[in-house]
C-alpha cells in the first residue's frame, strides 16, 4: 500500500491499519505497566490488603465476577496516556480472572479506530452515551481515569440508594481530593453535594505512584472507593438529595455574603442562580452584617396611579425604615426600578448605612435586568444606568423571591400598611 497516496480514497484501510498498530502498541505498554512499581503495588494490595478483600467479599455475595465499566478514558488512538490507563485494567483482567468479568467501555472521544481496537481486545463497546449514569444491577467496578468533575456526580446520583451504592466500587481520582478541589459552580455542584454526603460511608484506599514522573502524572491521586451504606440511612429517604441541595444553596449564599464580593461579583452569580427555595418562599432575616431591602412596584392601572415601596430590615428581622410613593408609569418593572433607585440613593447618603445590602423583589424580570440578563428597553435602561452607577459603591445582591415573601412591601405600596 502506498501511504503517499490520498487517504480519502482508502479511509477504511487506514482506520483498520491504525487499530492493528494500536494492538501491537498496547502489548508494549502493558509490559511497561506490568513492570512498574505502581502496578506491583496495586497487585499487592488486591492480594493482601484485608480492607480491600473484605469489601470484595461483601460485594460479590453470590456472584462469581464483577462487571467492569470504563468511562472517561479518552481516545487511545490519539493519546498515549489513554493507552497506559487502559493497560492497567487489561492487566487486572488478566491477573485477576477470578473476580473480573466482562468489560464495557464508552467515551465520547473514541474514534472509529478505537472501537475496532477495543473490540479486538474483547471489550464491549457501548453505543449510547450513558453520561456516567449507569445504575448498577449487579456488582460493578467503574473505572474512570479522566472524569470531568460533574461525571462523578452523575455516577453517584444514578446509584443514590444504599442498595445500589453497596453494589459498586470506583477506581478513579480520590474523592477526598475531588471534594476539596472541585469548583463550587453549577456544573460540579451535584458532585460536591453527593461527595459531602457519601464520604462518611466511603472507604478510600490510595494507590501509591512510583517516582517515575509519567506514572505520577497519569495516576496521581488514584484510589479505590468502596461504599458501605446502612439501609436505614437518610440517603434512602425520598427527597434526600433535594434537601441536601437546598441546604448547600443556603450555606453558599451565607458564605458569599460573608465574603468581600462586589455588586458586580454578585450579579455574575445571580444572573443564573435562582437561590434556595426557603429564601424565596419566606421572609428570612438577613445574615449578620447585612441589611435587607424588600422592594415592590406596580404600574398605573385605569384610575389607580403607579406605586412603589421599600422596606429595610435588620439582621433580627425588624423593620427600621420604609418608604413609598406614586409614579406615573404603566410598567411594573419601571415602578420596581424606581423603588430600587430610591432605596440605593438612601444608602448612598447613609440612610441607612448598608455595608452589605440584600435586595429582594418578586418581579423576576426586574431581577434579570439588574443582574445583566437581556434585554431592557430604553426606558428601563434610563433607570438602570443610575442604579448601576450606585451599585459600584455598594456591596449589593439583588435576588428574586415569591410574592408571599414580599407581602409586607406590597401592602405598603398598595395600602400604606407595614406589618413589621
Amino acid at each position: 500500500m502506498d501511504f503517499g497516496e490520498d487517504m480519502e480514497s482508502n479511509v477504511d484501510f487506514h482506520i483498520n491499519d491504525e487499530a492493528k498498530r494500536m494492538l501491537k502498541e498496547i502489548e508494549l505498554v502493558k509490559k511497561n505497566v506490568e513492570n512498574s512499581e505502581l502496578y506491583a503495588g496495586m497487585c499487592l494490595n488486591l492480594k493482601q490488603n484485608k480492607t480491600i478483600q473484605k469489601h470484595f467479599f461483601r460485594l460479590l455475595g453470590g456472584h462469581s465476577h464483577v462487571q467492569v465499566v470504563i468511562y472517561g478514558l479518552g481516545s487511545t488512538e490519539y493519546s498515549f496516556s489513554s493507552q497506559f490507563q487502559l493497560a492497567v485494567v487489561l492487566l487486572l483482567k488478566r491477573d485477576f480472572p477470578n473476580w473480573i468479568g466482562n468489560i464495557e467501555i464508552y467515551d465520547p472521544c473514541m474514534s472509529a479506530a478505537d472501537i475496532i481496537f477495543f473490540e479486538k481486545l474483547g471489550l464491549e463497546v457501548l453505543t449510547n452515551d450513558e453520561n456516567c449514569k449507569r445504575r448498577a444491577q449487579r456488582p460493578t467496578m467503574f473505572y474512570m481515569p479522566n472524569p470531568c468533575w460533574y461525571l462523578i456526580g452523575n455516577l453517584l446520583g444514578a446509584n443514590w440508594s444504599s442498595s445500589c451504592l453497596n453494589k459498586i466500587f470506583v477506581l478513579t481520582n480520590s474523592f477526598s481530593y475531588t471534594l476539596t478541589n472541585a469548583p463550587r459552580c453549577s456544573t460540579s455542584l451535584e458532585t460536591v453535594i453527593r461527595l459531602e454526603r457519601i464520604l462518611d460511608f466511603t472507604t478510600e484506599v490510595t494507590i501509591e505512584t512510583s517516582g517515575n514522573q509519567k506514572y505520577a502524572n497519569l495516576f496521581s491521586g488514584f484510589a479505590w472507593h468502596f461504599f458501605d451504606v446502612d439501609p436505614n440511612n437518610d440517603i434512602d429517604k425520598p427527597g434526600c438529595y433535594w434537601l441536601d441541595m437546598q441546604r448547600h444553596l443556603e450555606e453558599g449564599f451565607l458564605e458569599n455574603m460573608r465574603s468581600n464580593m462586589t455588586s458586580e461579583d454578585f450579579a455574575q452569580i445571580w444572573i443564573d442562580f435562582r437561590g434556595a427555595r426557603r429564601l424565596r418562599c419566606k421572609n428570612v432575616p438577613p445574615p449578620p452584617g447585612c441589611i435587607k431591602l424588600n422592594i415592590y412596584g406596580i404600574g398605573r392601572k385605569s384610575d389607580q396611579p403607579g406605586r412603589y415601596s421599600g422596606i429595610f430590615q435588620d439582621e433580627k428581622g425588624k423593620c427600621f425604615d420604609r418608604y413609598r410613593g406614586d409614579i406615573d408609569v404603566e410598567d411594573n418593572v419601571i415602578a420596581g426600578l424606581e423603588a430600587l433607585r430610591i432605596g440605593l440613593a438612601g444608602c448612598m447618603e447613609g440612610r441607612p448605612n448598608a455595608p452589605k445590602l440584600i435586595v429582594e423583589s418578586d418581579n423576576v424580570i426586574l431581577v434579570h435586568y439588574v443582574n445583566g440578563l437581556p434585554e431592557p428597553n430604553d426606558t428601563a435602561m434610563r433607570w438602570l444606568g443610575e442604579i448601576f452607577d450606585m451599585l459600584k459603591h455598594i456591596a449589593c445582591v439583588v435576588c428574586h423571591i415569591y410574592e408571599e415573601a414580599n407581602e409586607a412591601s406590597r401592602d405598603l405600596a398598595l395600602k400604606g400598611e407595614c406589618h413589621r
